[in-house]
């Protein structure tokens, strides 16, 4: 690997080190989303409101921080500069969102607690497809600065060695499960004249993996194009 690539990867992971704590807390925020709180228990109803509120607003500011560094490194995107370029100004909102949470306010009804969800659904869906165009960006980036699969597998490595995350473009469980496919056939192109009933079995179970695979990606595609939507861009 030659010095300015390497400088240029280094630069990235950097770049990598604030998107991956936006996507923790993301995933956090999701989880706490997914809980059913007893709506017969004020105190558990009220606790579950406040940790995924909390964690929604750490999540957007984290996120903002991201966009500072997109700016500062130049990078561009159709995707990502209609998102930051929306014509309400979300990108601006979402500033004066991260800095009312990152900076101590003397009050508790900061007019800029408000700005940006006064939006509804519109902030909630720009900011998911803020965050999910970011990740698929990233990840396409860096498979374009690899020539051959086994560079890029260097890489990912090199990153999930360091940030211990790595920006899948579509979601982990996909990517998981495409994985372990790979790794599936890879193992049975290596016995060709096997024709064991073990061997039948494992082409069964990979074929049946291969279509929950395609189902996923379906799904996914579904809602990212749906959050787009929503959030004024397709």
């Amino acid at each position: 690997m030659n010095a300015d690539l390497e400088s240029q990867i280094h630069r990235l992971i950097a770049f990598g080190r604030y998107l991956s704590w936006a996507d923790l807390l993301n995933r956090v925020f999701e989880e706490e989303m997914s809980k059913e709180a007893n709506g017969s228990d004020t105190y558990i109803l009220n606790d579950h409101n406040w940790r995924w509120y909390g964690l929604m607003c750490y999540w957007f500011s984290s996120l903002y921080v991201v966009v500072e560094a997109w700016d500062e490194l130049g990078f561009s995107d159709p995707l990502i500069d209609r998102l930051l370029s929306h014509p309400k100004q979300l990108k601006s909102l979402l500033r004066r969102y991260r800095n009312v949470i990152f900076h101590y306010q003397h009050t508790l009804l900061d007019p800029r607690f408000i700005e940006l969800l006064g939006y509804g659904d519109l902030s909630i869906y720009w900011v998911e497809a803020l965050h999910n165009e970011f990740m698929r960006f990233f990840s396409d980036y860096l498979a374009s600065l690899m020539v051959t699969d086994s560079q890029r597998d260097e890489l990912r490595e090199e990153i999930e060695s360091t940030l211990h995350w790595y920006p899948y473009r579509e979601s982990p469980h996909i990517a998981s499960l495409e994985r372990t496919i790979s790794k599936g056939r890879a193992a049975l192109a290596k016995y060709p004249g096997d024709t064991s009933q073990a061997r039948r079995e494992l082409e069964q179970i990979l074929t049946a993996a291969e279509i929950t695979l395609e189902e996923g990606r379906r799904n996914w595609a579904i809602l990212r194009a749906q959050f787009l939507r929503i959030a004024g861009i397709q």
